[in-house]
């Protein structure tokens, strides 16, 4: 790899285009070019592409957009199959970038050059310590997720989307202008890749073929989880997107709504909501959901009020306790009788032992064939300081009926949280509110129900509504 435009100056955002393939320890060779230096970070610096003694696989070019022309001639002349074009100032800044943009495609393409940019930082590929961007990187978890960006706005937010948010990332595209590499490209090798169980999309417009992008949203629904935040709604944002990344929206919203949730994708609403349910759904892992009947299970009753009416409004619905699962309840209950859903935890603690209240829980409501999936609520504080052996109540839902299971713990601390990443590890999400672990079932649910639908054969797909 060559990354033309590489600063010497810790404090230029360019020098981590190269510090952070040397702090991941990424698997190739590393060719900074530098018009003046001859060694930056430990590694030899070439004065220009064509200088490189070596093969040049991908160049990452950072220059300012006048400079950009005249270095893709010289990977021409190199050969490079492939190049990244971080600079901005081409189609989104008027009709002179849009004419130099067009020269560069059609120089690309001439030469079979594939080219994602300009204006994109790309990509990200955890398998190969391989990190394009502008903020210092010193570990990326890996994961099932993979996510396909129009722009960089997941960028300022990296850092601590990788740590303390909690992102297990497989691959990351960030698309810019789209030039030539698009999101119907990027989604179909994504859709392919057996490494991605889910795929998060960002989009503005859609310049490839729109009805190739659902048939691939479909297909890639069939065994992945796919999550779209699609912007420039309304006619505010559609001409605010014509000046950031140089693409006009067109179309129906609604049509667009309609479509992918037809082919099997979540709607996000928000860029909150976008990563809160990508994150989820890589945490459930394998799990689905065989129906909308959950249980809820709160601290406070008043708490689990609230939340039944938002189970309904996130088409999720209460799910009747049988009673064989009462009696299994009952040892826990305080000393009058209580509903079985919403469960009040508060009330049966107690009188009960924690440990054997949220075990008997957990075990009664997973072997409950009315029960697709639950969400209970933890004190943050108690959830911190947990014995490992009482956390072994909770993989009896996943390795017993596989009924998914959502926990919100107001205020916990994610980052360094043995106990989090020993629930997660183990398909057991968790929130810091119950609306976002209820969304996260809800999306579970929508997804589950889709793919389910194609197994049985039903090409009439439940309407992913919501």
């Amino acid at each position: 790899m060559a990354v033309v435009g590489v600063s010497r100056d810790p404090g230029n955002i360019n020098h981590h285009l190269v510090s952070n393939l040397v702090n991941l320890g990424f698997r190739g060779d590393i060719y900074p070019v530098h018009h003046l230096a001859t060694e930056i970070l430990g590694l030899r610096a070439y004065p220009s592409i064509s200088s490189i003694d070596g093969p040049v696989d991908l160049a990452v070019v950072a220059l300012p957009n006048t400079m950009v022309l005249p270095v893709l001639k010289e990977c021409v002349q190199k050969g490079v199959s492939r190049v990244v074009i971080v600079a901005g100032g081409f189609s989104e800044a008027g009709e002179k970038g849009r004419r130099t943009q067009t020269e560069m495609a059609r120089l690309l393409r001439e030469n079979n050059i594939r080219a994602i940019g300009p204006n994109a930082l790309s990509p990200i590929n955890t398998a190969e310590n391989l990190a394009i961007s502008f903020h210092p990187l010193t570990e990326i978890k890996r994961g099932g997720l993979s996510l396909i960006f129009q722009s960089g706005l997941y960028e300022p937010r990296l850092h601590w989307l990788l740590s303390e948010f909690g992102l297990r990332l497989n691959k990351l595209i960030d698309l810019g202008n789209k030039m030539d590499v698009n999101e119907v490209d990027a989604l179909g090798y994504l859709a392919a890749d057996p490494e991605t169980h889910v795929i998060g999309i960002h989009l503005e417009s859609i310049e490839g073929s729109g009805r190739e992008f659902l048939r691939l949203i479909r297909e890639a629904s069939r065994e992945k989880h796919v999550v779209i935040l699609k912007s420039g709604r309304t006619e505010a944002g559609a001409r605010a997107a014509a000046t950031h990344t140089g693409v006009m929206v067109q179309g129906s919203d609604l049509v667009f709504d309609a479509a992918v949730r037809q082919a099997g994708a979540i709607r996000a609403q928000t860029i909150e909501e976008f990563f809160d349910l990508v994150r989820a759904l890589e945490r459930f892992g394998p799990l689905l959901m065989r129906g909308s009947r959950i249980v809820i299970a709160t601290l406070p009753g008043g708490e689990a009020v609230i939340l039944t009416d938002l189970c309904q409004q996130e088409g999720l619905s209460p799910a009747r306790i049988g009673q064989e699962t009462l009696e299994r309840l009952r040892p826990i209950f305080p000393p009058w009788e209580i509903p079985g859903n919403p469960f009040d935890i508060g009330v049966c603690v107690q009188f009960n032992d924690g440990q054997k209240v949220y075990g008997t829980l957990v075990d009664s409501m997973s072997r409950d064939p009315e029960v697709d999936g639950i969400a209970m609520q933890f004190p943050s504080a108690v959830l911190e300081l947990l014995p490992e052996e009482m956390l072994q109540v909770f993989p009896i839902a996943v390795e017993g009926r596989k009924v998914p299971i959502v926990i919100w713990a107001v205020g916990l601390k994610r980052q360094g949280s043995r106990n989090v990443q020993w629930l997660e590890d183990r398909h057991v999400p968790i929130f810091p509110c119950p609306e976002k672990a209820l969304k996260a079932l809800s999306a579970l649910c929508r997804s589950s129900r889709f793919k389910i639908s194609l197994d049985q054969g039903d090409l009439q797909a439940t309407d992913h509504g919501g």
